[in-house]
């Protein structure tokens, strides 16, 4: 048992030195009651974890109400600093996997030491009940540890 625990240790101390960690916002607009935009950078804050140096897997929060949940997202670098994502709201109402994910692109710009701008664009993969199929675009800003 003890050689157990201590190997257990050492795997989590070897993967915690070697991991870069990063945390991330999307900055979102909305109108208050007088019509005037309101600007948040706390409805989705989250943090992330590079697996290696293409694939980042991460949790976002999906809102600041208690009823809320999260969404797990996934980067995979395709060159230098543009990337593809995918985003999972477990939390959706649907039961088809496809009306849960959202797929985009993106683009991590350095502004300063560790710190990066990343605006990107996601769509979901299935269509609104009118046929639709809305994406965003949104403003990111990362700090990568």
């Amino acid at each position: 048992m003890k050689k157990l625990l201590l190997l257990t240790i050492t795997i989590l101390t070897t993967v915690c030195v070697n991991a870069q960690f990063l945390v991330m916002t999307t900055i979102s607009s909305e109108e208050d009651d007088s019509g005037a935009s309101v600007y948040n950078a706390t409805d989705q804050i989250g943090i992330g974890y590079q697996v290696t140096e293409e694939l980042m897997i991460g949790a976002t929060m999906d809102g600041m109400d208690e009823e809320d949940g999260y969404n797990i997202i996934g980067r995979y670098m395709l060159m230098d600093c543009f990337w593809a994502t995918c985003v999972y709201n477990y939390d959706s109402d649907s039961d088809e996997l496809i009306n849960k994910m959202d797929l985009g692109v993106g683009y991590s710009y350095n502004v300063w030491d560790k710190l990066y701008i990343d605006p990107n664009y996601t769509m979901p993969l299935e269509a609104d009940k009118s046929g639709d199929r809305k994406g965003s675009f949104n403003l990111s800003i990362s700090y990568k540890f």
